[in-house]
């Protein structure tokens, strides 16, 4: 999903001053007051192999992570803190989310699993060059506190601004995401909001395949940028961003909380709520999926998706919806 439109020298040259200072007494504060529910359930959520790493051990992405698009250090690490306290093993951020030092101290304090368990994926901006690559990827391994993520994307196909947008632009970055791969400290590689055209350019020049292609998808949705067959067909994991629409604009009918159609699905089933219709009916096509929350009752109820099969049915009418629609406008960056 989207970032603002920072300017990658401008965010570097904070040199995360103002992150770490916000990172101390309120994120002690909150693991001192709930440092005695931090210990996640036994539950096996299920994953998708999305290739291998440079020492060929294959890489597997749980179905459902904690997304933090949107959230600031300190809801970062709340958030993600209790999304460890329920069970997750999955977390998504981004170097243009400003939030990795939030998310790196969420990492050092509230998970109690094994580094191999634990699934971290994050993304560099569009439009860098090689070397702004390497830079860029270095200062999220600083601020996560890391050694390695299991999976870095390039965020857009371009910058933001679609200032520094060509062919030759994405396979420059894209090899530079290469050299990383193979120095270890990606154990991954992949792109989001890409098209066809998009993802032809890379593999052009490409050695390592992209592994995942996330772009938002969603009941209503559609296949925006008609992609989802094409990754298939290369094996490329499509991944959703927004599966519950929480940036869009819709009625209130058309809300995959609390929707008319989500809502009718729902009561087909014993105890399920409309967000978990929605959620489940995308990773029942394998699409993996990264809702976001900072409540523990609905971090905990975006998890638990895997106890029903939606009929085929119910999965044609969820396909058939039109609405909440998805934000078109990828597939026209140069």
């Amino acid at each position: 999903m989207k970032a603002p439109c920072w300017s990658f020298v401008l965010h570097l040259a904070c040199v995360w001053t103002l992150a770490t200072a916000k990172v101390g007494t309120v994120h002690d504060e909150y693991r001192k007051d709930h440092q005695h529910q931090f210990h996640p359930p036994y539950f096996r959520i299920p994953t998708k192999t999305i290739g291998s790493d440079v020492h060929g051990v294959a890489v597997e992405v749980p179905l459902v992570g904690a997304g933090t698009w949107q959230y600031n250090d300190t809801i970062a690490y709340q958030s993600v803190c209790t999304a460890f306290e329920q069970g997750y093993n999955f977390v998504d951020t981004a170097f243009g989310y400003g939030n990795q030092n939030g998310v790196g101290k969420a990492i050092q304090d509230c998970w109690h699993g094994t580094r191999e368990e634990l699934f971290v994926m994050t993304k560099i901006p569009g439009g860098l060059n090689a070397s702004e690559v390497l830079a860029t990827h270095k200062q999220n391994l600083m601020e996560l506190k890391l050694d390695y993520v299991d999976h870095l994307m390039t965020h857009f196909p371009s910058d933001w601004r679609e200032t520094v947008a060509s062919k030759k632009a994405r396979q420059d970055e894209w090899l530079a995401l290469e050299r990383i791969y193979h120095q270890g400290e990606a154990r991954s590689i992949g792109i989001s909001h890409y098209c066809r055209r998009h993802i032809v350019d890379i593999l052009e020049v490409a050695t390592v395949q992209p592994s995942i292609n996330q772009v938002e998808y969603h009941v209503g949705s559609q296949d925006v940028d008609d992609v989802i067959e094409f990754c298939q067909n290369l094996g490329i994991t499509f991944m959703s961003f927004s599966p519950l629409c929480g940036p869009c604009s819709y009625e209130p009918e058309d809300s995959l909380i609390h929707g008319n159609l989500v809502t009718k699905i729902a009561s087909h089933y014993s105890n399920v709520t409309g967000s978990q219709v929605a959620l489940r009916y995308i990773v029942q096509q394998g699409i993996p999926v990264i809702p976001k929350s900072n409540s523990a009752k609905h971090i905990l109820s975006n998890l638990n998706i895997f106890s029903f099969d939606i009929s085929e049915e119910d999965m044609k009418a969820l396909s058939s919806a039109t609405k909440p629609a998805a934000q078109g406008g990828d597939c026209s960056v140069p």
